[in-house]
Protein backbone atom coordinates (compact mmCIF):
# COMPACT_ATOMS: atom_id res chain seq x y z
CA UNK A 1 0.00 0.00 0.00
CA UNK A 2 1.26 3.48 -0.80
CA UNK A 3 1.83 6.13 1.85
CA UNK A 4 0.29 9.57 1.51
CA UNK A 5 3.73 10.97 0.53
CA UNK A 6 4.04 8.40 -2.29
CA UNK A 7 0.55 9.26 -3.58
CA UNK A 8 1.49 12.95 -3.60
CA UNK A 9 4.70 12.22 -5.52
CA UNK A 10 2.76 10.17 -8.13
CA UNK A 11 0.14 12.90 -8.46
CA UNK A 12 2.89 15.47 -8.99
CA UNK A 13 4.60 13.27 -11.61
CA UNK A 14 1.41 12.76 -13.61
CA UNK A 15 0.43 16.43 -13.32
CA UNK A 16 3.81 17.64 -14.53
CA UNK A 17 4.10 14.99 -17.26
CA UNK A 18 1.93 17.02 -19.62
CA UNK A 19 3.93 20.19 -18.93
CA UNK A 20 7.32 18.69 -19.77
CA UNK A 21 9.17 20.43 -22.61
CA UNK A 22 12.54 18.98 -23.52
CA UNK A 23 14.96 16.69 -21.73
CA UNK A 24 18.59 17.30 -20.95
CA UNK A 25 20.90 14.31 -21.05
CA UNK A 26 23.13 15.40 -18.18
CA UNK A 27 22.59 14.91 -14.44
CA UNK A 28 21.27 17.93 -12.59
CA UNK A 29 23.30 19.24 -9.65
CA UNK A 30 22.61 17.60 -6.32
CA UNK A 31 21.52 19.50 -3.27
CA UNK A 32 24.33 20.70 -1.01
CA UNK A 33 22.85 18.49 1.70
CA UNK A 34 22.15 15.25 -0.20
CA UNK A 35 23.07 13.27 -3.32
CA UNK A 36 21.39 10.84 -5.74
CA UNK A 37 23.24 8.09 -7.60
CA UNK A 38 21.57 5.77 -10.12
CA UNK A 39 22.53 2.47 -11.67
CA UNK A 40 20.53 -0.06 -13.64
CA UNK A 41 20.30 -3.84 -13.22
CA UNK A 42 21.18 -5.50 -15.47
CA UNK A 43 24.06 -3.26 -16.50
CA UNK A 44 23.93 -2.39 -19.33
CA UNK A 45 20.13 -2.39 -19.34
CA UNK A 46 18.26 -4.53 -21.85
CA UNK A 47 14.70 -4.12 -23.10
CA UNK A 48 12.15 -5.69 -20.78
CA UNK A 49 11.94 -5.78 -17.01
CA UNK A 50 14.81 -4.39 -14.97
CA UNK A 51 15.56 -2.60 -11.73
CA UNK A 52 16.81 0.90 -11.04
CA UNK A 53 19.02 1.16 -7.94
CA UNK A 54 18.89 4.68 -6.49
CA UNK A 55 21.31 5.50 -3.68
CA UNK A 56 20.44 8.53 -1.54
CA UNK A 57 23.15 9.92 0.75
CA UNK A 58 23.67 13.05 2.82
CA UNK A 59 26.56 15.51 2.39
CA UNK A 60 28.81 13.27 4.53
CA UNK A 61 28.02 10.21 2.39
CA UNK A 62 25.74 8.61 5.01
CA UNK A 63 22.68 6.73 3.66
CA UNK A 64 19.25 8.35 3.88
CA UNK A 65 16.30 6.01 4.42
CA UNK A 66 12.62 6.97 4.59
CA UNK A 67 12.49 8.98 1.35
CA UNK A 68 9.84 8.65 -1.35
CA UNK A 69 11.73 7.83 -4.56
CA UNK A 70 10.24 7.61 -8.05
CA UNK A 71 11.54 7.43 -11.62
CA UNK A 72 10.28 8.44 -15.04
CA UNK A 73 11.87 7.09 -18.20
CA UNK A 74 11.57 8.83 -21.56
CA UNK A 75 13.04 7.72 -24.86
CA UNK A 76 14.98 10.45 -26.64
CA UNK A 77 12.83 10.16 -29.78
CA UNK A 78 9.24 11.33 -30.07
CA UNK A 79 6.22 9.07 -29.99
CA UNK A 80 6.88 6.81 -26.99
CA UNK A 81 4.91 7.09 -23.79
CA UNK A 82 7.00 7.34 -20.60
CA UNK A 83 7.66 4.53 -18.15
CA UNK A 84 7.17 5.14 -14.41
CA UNK A 85 8.46 3.35 -11.33
CA UNK A 86 8.22 3.79 -7.56
CA UNK A 87 10.43 2.40 -4.81
CA UNK A 88 8.64 0.47 -2.07
CA UNK A 89 11.32 1.19 0.56
CA UNK A 90 15.05 1.20 1.12
CA UNK A 91 17.94 -0.54 2.83
CA UNK A 92 20.97 1.54 3.83
CA UNK A 93 19.91 4.36 1.49
CA UNK A 94 19.45 2.10 -1.55
CA UNK A 95 16.01 2.20 -3.18
CA UNK A 96 15.00 -0.50 -5.69
CA UNK A 97 12.58 0.58 -8.40
CA UNK A 98 11.07 -2.08 -10.71
CA UNK A 99 11.37 -0.57 -14.19
CA UNK A 100 10.19 -1.71 -17.64
CA UNK A 101 12.41 -0.66 -20.53
CA UNK A 102 9.86 -0.74 -23.38
CA UNK A 103 12.46 -1.07 -26.13
CA UNK A 104 16.11 -0.69 -26.96
CA UNK A 105 17.51 2.77 -27.66
CA UNK A 106 18.50 5.95 -25.86
CA UNK A 107 16.62 6.86 -22.68
CA UNK A 108 16.60 9.68 -20.14
CA UNK A 109 15.58 8.65 -16.62
CA UNK A 110 14.48 11.36 -14.21
CA UNK A 111 14.68 10.39 -10.56
CA UNK A 112 12.84 12.36 -7.88
CA UNK A 113 13.41 11.80 -4.17
CA UNK A 114 11.41 13.53 -1.46
CA UNK A 115 13.51 13.23 1.70
CA UNK A 116 12.04 12.78 5.20
CA UNK A 117 12.73 16.47 5.93
CA UNK A 118 10.73 17.53 2.85
CA UNK A 119 13.74 18.34 0.65
CA UNK A 120 13.24 17.30 -2.98
CA UNK A 121 16.14 16.05 -5.10
CA UNK A 122 15.95 15.49 -8.85
CA UNK A 123 18.48 14.00 -11.24
CA UNK A 124 18.44 13.14 -14.94
CA UNK A 125 20.51 10.22 -16.23
CA UNK A 126 21.21 8.87 -19.73
CA UNK A 127 21.04 5.17 -20.61
CA UNK A 128 21.45 3.23 -23.82
CA UNK A 129 19.22 0.15 -23.63
CA UNK A 130 20.10 -2.91 -25.66
CA UNK A 131 17.27 -4.56 -27.61
CA UNK A 132 16.31 -8.11 -26.70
Amino acid sequence: MFTMRQWIVWLLIFTLAGCRESLQATPTPDSASARLDLRAEPDPPTSGDGTLMVTVTDAAGQPIDGASVSARGDMTHAGMSPTFGLAAGSTNGVYRIPFAWKMGGDWIVTVTAVLPDGTTLTGEYSFTVEGS
